[in-house]
């Protein structure tokens, strides 16, 4: 038989890591499971067709792959936008995934509708791990809409606004 052996490796894991593990994938289930419910639109960021679905515009945007998630950014001052539908009559928020450990001159603003929501910056906000990170939307930007236009705007000629992982429009928590 040639002589060749073989060697398996096993993740070892105590009974507690495994533990641990085994919680922490459930809670991302049932958080995943939760964040579907309260779904109202979602965009697949970096997918052609569904960007295109969403109406994607923008200047200096760019996408590619990160690990096994896809970003979109806007650099040198550019920005780009998506339409996502909104419910006319319920609280909401914009849900916004980021890779923690994106830093340099990244501050921009999102705005609704062409208002300003808030302006971000990604700063080594939360290293090496992706971040939801949730915008209550006042409700006069939703209130008797069906959709709303989403534009993520570098802040100056030399920033980059993004990179986005995930968007989202949320029903409120509890409604």
């Amino acid at each position: 038989h040639g002589g060749r052996s073989y060697t398996v490796y096993w993740d070892r894991m105590t009974l507690e890591q495994w533990q641990t593990r085994e919680k922490q994938l459930a809670e991302e289930i049932a958080r995943e499971k939760e964040l579907k419910a309260r779904t109202v639109d979602e965009v697949h960021i970096g997918r052609e067709q569904n960007e295109r679905d969403h109406n994607l515009k923008g200047e200096n945007t760019a996408s590619g792959d990160f690990g096994n998630r896809r970003w979109r950014h806007a650099d040198n001052g550019g920005w780009f936008a998506f339409d996502l539908k909104v419910l006319p009559d319920q609280p909401q928020e914009l849900l916004v995934t980021y890779w923690g450990s994106d830093g340099g001159n990244r501050v921009f603003d999102i705005l609704i509708d062409g208002v300003k929501l808030t302006t971000q910056r990604l700063q080594n906000n939360k290293p090496e791990v992706f971040y939801d990170q949730s915008y209550p939307l006042p409700e006069d930007m939703t209130k008797g809409k069906s959709k709303v236009t989403v534009r993520f705007q570098a802040q100056t000629r030399d920033a980059t606004a993004g990179g986005i992982f995930g968007l989202r429009i949320l029903k409120a928590a509890g409604k």
